[in-house]
C-alpha cells in the first residue's frame, strides 16, 4: 500500500483548478445526442468523466485533441449499449438510468460503492411507467427493459437533483410533451439550472418555473460547434479554505457570474470571522461540507451545518469520515438531526498523524488542506482517489509550495 506524506507547508501563488465536472457531464451528454460535431474546450479527464464517455461510446466518438480539448463526433445511428460499466460516477449512473431506455434490455454494471448508493426515485419512476428492472446484488448490476410513457412526473420527496436533470434530457427526446412538477423543496436546485443552461445551449427549450418544468417533445439537440467549460468551484473551494487558514493563493480564471452551487464557499468563509455562532444550510452545496467543516474548526464560535444527512450516501459515509478524521486532531464535532455541529478547536492535539481518505476525493482534499495548518507532517492513505474529480490536485498542491512524497510498501 502507498501512503502520501504531506508536510506542514503554507501554499502560495497562482492556481488554475480543473474545469467544472458537473458541466462536463452535461455537455458530453448533449454533444452525444446532437447530430453535429462539437469541440468542448476546458476539458479535464477525471475518472468520473471517463465513466460518462464510456457509457456514451455507442452514441459518439471522443477524440482527445493536442490542444487538450475534446472533439465529440456523434454517430449517425445512435443506440444504447446492451451493457454499460460505470465504475464510480453517481452523475453518470443517474443520467444513464433514464437515457439508456429505448424499449430494449440493457444492463448497467457498477463498482461496489456506486452500487450501494440509493436510486429508489428512479425505480419508482420505472414502476409508474411499467419498466421492468432487476437488481443483481451478486453482479452489482441493474437490468432494465422498457421506456418512459407517462407525460407527467410529480416529485413528492426531496431526491437528488440528478434524477430530475436526467429526466429533462430524456423527455426532450421523447415524441410527446411532458412536465415535471416539484411538490417538495428539492435539494441542489442549482444543478437543475445548470442542466437547463446546457440544454438551451443545444437548442433545447425547457419552460421552467420555480416548481414546474414543461418539456416539449421531439426536440433536436443542435450543437453550436464549440463550448467552453468554466472552472470548478467545488474544487476551488479547497484553495479558498486554505487562504482562510493562512495560505496566500491566487485562484485564477473563476467565473464570477457562475451559477455553480459551491460558489457559495467564498461568501461563507467571509462570514467565518463574525463573532457569533453560525448556522449554514448545505442543502444546495453538499460537496462543500467537508472543506467548510474543517475550516470551521479554526473559527472562534460554533458552526452548525444543516441538511447534511445525504452525505452518508456519497463516495463514503462522508459525515462519519469527516468526524473520524477531524477528531484525530482533537476536534469536538458531532452529528444529530441532519446537522453537523463543529465547535471551535481550542488546541490542536495530534492523537495520530495517520489519516484515511476513505476512497473519497472530498475527504482526501480536505485532509491535504488541513495539513497546511498543522505543525507536523501527516500520512494519508488512499490519496489516489482525487483522480475521481481532480487528477492534478497534488500536482497543483506542489506547484503552490506544498511538499508531498509517496511512501511505497507502507506497513
Amino acid at each position: 500500500m502507498s501512503i502520501l506524506r504531506i508536510k506542514n507547508s503554507k501554499l502560495m501563488g497562482p492556481v488554475y483548478v480543473n474545469h467544472s465536472k458537473s458541466y462536463l457531464h452535461r455537455y458530453i451528454f448533449a454533444s452525444s445526442f446532437a447530430a453535429e460535431n462539437t469541440i468542448i474546450k476546458g476539458f479535464d479527464l477525471s475518472e468520473d468523466i471517463k465513466d460518462t464517455m464510456l457509457s456514451l461510446i455507442s452514441f459518439a466518438d471522443f477524440d482527445l485533441m493536442d490542444s487538450g480539448d475534446v472533439l465529440v463526433k456523434p454517430r449517425e445511428n445512435k443506440k444504447s449499449l446492451d451493457r454499460v460499466r460505470i465504475e464510480a460516477s453517481g452523475t453518470t449512473l443517474r443520467f444513464m438510468l433514464f437515457n439508456i431506455l429505448d424499449g430494449n434490455l440493457h444492463e448497467i454494471y457498477m463498482g461496489d460503492k456506486l452500487f450501494e448508493r440509493p436510486n429508489e426515485p428512479a425505480f419508482k419512476i420505472f414502476d409508474a411507467n411499467g419498466i421492468k428492472y432487476r437488481i443483481n446484488d451478486k453482479n452489482k448490476s441493474i437490468s432494465i427493459k422498457g421506456d418512459l410513457v407517462k407525460d407527467e412526473y410529480i416529485i413528492t420527496e426531496d431526491i437528488s437533483s440528478q434524477f430530475v436533470s436526467s429526466l429533462l434530457f430524456k423527455l426532450a427526446r421523447m415524441d410527446f410533451d411532458s412536465r415535471i412538477v416539484l411538490d417538495c423543496n428539492l435539494s441542489s436546485r442549482s444543478y437543475i439550472d445548470m442542466t437547463i443552461k446546457c440544454l438551451k445551449d443545444f437548442g433545447v427549450e425547457i419552460d421552467a418555473s420555480e416548481n414546474e418544468f414543461k418539456i416539449k417533445g421531439g426536440q433536436e439537440f443542435k450543437s453550436a460547434g464549440e463550448y467552453i467549460i468554466e472552472r470548478d468551484y467545488s474544487n476551488a473551494a479547497n484553495y479558498y479554505a486554505a487562504n482562510y487558514l493562512g495560505s496566500d493563493i491566487d485562484i485564477m480564471d473563476m467565473a464570477e457570474t457562475s451559477i455553480q452551487a459551491d460558489k457559495m464557499v467564498k461568501d461563507t468563509l467571509l462570514r467565518y470571522d463574525q463573532t457569533q455562532n453560525l448556522t449554514i444550510d448545505m442543502k444546495n452545496s453538499p460537496d462543500a461540507v467537508p472543506i467548510l467543516a474543517m475550516a470551521a474548526l479554526f473559527r472562534k464560535h460554533k458552526t452548525t451545518f444543516t441538511s447534511v444527512k445525504r452525505l452518508m450516501y456519497k463516495e463514503s459515509n462522508r459525515v462519519q469520515a469527516i468526524i473520524n478524521e477531524l477528531k484525530k486532531i482533537g476536534a469536538k464535532i458531532t452529528f444529530a438531526d441532519d446537522s453537523l455541529i463543529v465547535n471551535p478547536l481550542e488546541d490542536i492535539i495530534m492523537y495520530t498523524n495517520k489519516f484515511d481518505a476513505y476512497n473519497d476525493h472530498r475527504i482526501a482534499m480536505m485532509i491535504a488542506i488541513l495539513a497546511t495548518r498543522l505543525d507536523q507532517d501527516i500520512f494519508l492513505s488512499g490519496y489516489e482517489c482525487v483522480n475521481k474529480s481532480y487528477p492534478k490536485f497534488f500536482e497543483d498542491y506542489i506547484s503552490l509550495g506544498g511538499e508531498v512524497n509517496v511512501i511505497d510498501n507502507w506497513k
